[in-house]
């Protein structure tokens, strides 16, 4: 099978921060109105003659517009000409994008003239660009006497040629590392926790920081400074083991490949709501949630209802309400009661057996 490019180098940079470089086009546009009164004093300036509007600066460049009554050259006698003039003598060359159109007294393009549009690289060489038949004389003599063209100009700024570097990459954190490192040597541990015949080696600060039960027992008013050992009844040390896991790590200890096991999910939640880790306790209500089946609802629904689960009840209650699965699930209860009776009739058989 092909491989995804992209996941590919996502899958090979997994879990390190990579040096990262970075480039950016930037535009700057603006728009000028020279306004051009009295045109009709202006004709007979002459060809090659022209007047400027006032200076106007876009994208870090002074710029004007040019505009020969009469022409810019004899081969354009006919027309009025309009350029557009970069006055900033550098030595970058300036890409840009311009149009130029003649307004009416309300601001309106002339149909006189149409939008001229151009996309130019000024330079020392190359300072004027524009359009040698902007308008027709014949008929710029009929318009009003006031003219304005409008420019609207767009600089491109281009990205410099060599990208800007990340130079500092902050290493990622290793404190979740160095703490699960800690739990399991135990290094620093200051309490033992005794749990159905095992111990397990803690640190105050970290179950007081996360639960408030233990918070009471090892920093409440009628704690003993110098115990060392609590001991932690009616919990299997599996349980309390995934326990422990969650207060340092903040996660859930990691399942198969199937996810865990409703049971253990089940008995989790109840040692959550014991010792007050709320999180815990909704994340274990998640997994529920995903694990419901007929084998599996009744025990979750009983103990959503004991530990006030609403979310987890209603999911159960919805698993419940479909169609020939609240008759499974009863017929299915039915006979393990069934079973359980048959055995512990078998039981007290056997036993008065023994006793004749």
């Amino acid at each position: 099978m092909a491989e995804n490019p992209a996941a590919a180098a996502v899958n090979h940079g997994e879990g390190l921060r990579l040096p990262e470089t970075s480039s950016i086009c930037v535009t700057e546009s603006a728009a000028h109105n020279f306004e051009v009164t009295n045109y009709a004093l202006l004709q007979g300036l002459g060809v090659g003659k022209y007047i400027t509007s006032s200076t106007f600066r876009v994208g870090g460049y002074d710029w004007n517009i040019m505009f020969y009554p009469d022409g810019s050259r004899k081969d354009f006698a006919g027309n009025a000409s309009a350029f557009l003039c970069c006055l900033s003598k550098g030595k970058d060359e300036v890409r840009t994008k311009f149009t130029l159109t003649l307004l009416d007294g309300q601001g309106n393009a002339q149909e006189i003239n149409k939008d001229y549009v151009a996309a130019h690289i000024f330079s020392l060489e190359a300072p004027n660009m524009g359009f040698p038949k902007f308008a027709e004389k014949s008929k710029l003599k009929s318009s009003s006497h006031l003219l304005t063209i409008r420019c609207v100009l767009t600089v491109i700024k281009e990205p410099p040629t060599e990208c800007r570097k990340n130079l500092i990459v902050v290493p990622p954190s290793k404190l979740p590392g160095n703490i699960e490192r800690t739990l399991k040597d135990g290094k620093g541990a200051d309490v033992t926790l005794l749990v159905g015949g095992r111990e397990f080696s803690a640190h105050r600060f970290m179950l007081a920081a996360q639960s408030p039960v233990f918070d009471a027992q090892l920093f409440g008013p009628m704690m003993d400074e110098d115990t060392r050992c609590i001991e932690v009844v009616d919990m299997d040390p599996p349980i309390f083991e995934m326990l422990l896991h969650y207060i340092y790590m903040d996660s859930l200890p990691p399942c198969d490949e199937k996810g865990c096991d409703a049971a253990s999910m089940q008995h989790l939640l109840v040692a959550a709501d014991r010792y007050g880790l709320d999180r815990l306790k909704v994340m274990c209500e998640e997994e529920l949630s995903k694990s419901i089946n007929v084998h599996t609802v009744t025990s979750t629904l009983a103990v959503a209802d004991q530990h006030f689960c609403e979310g987890l009840k209603n999911a159960c209650e919805e698993f419940l309400s479909a169609p020939g699965i609240g008759a499974i699930v009863s017929l299915r209860n039915g006979f393990k009661r069934m079973m359980a009776k048959l055995e512990s009739r078998g039981k007290e058989e056997a036993s008065g057996t023994l006793t004749k």
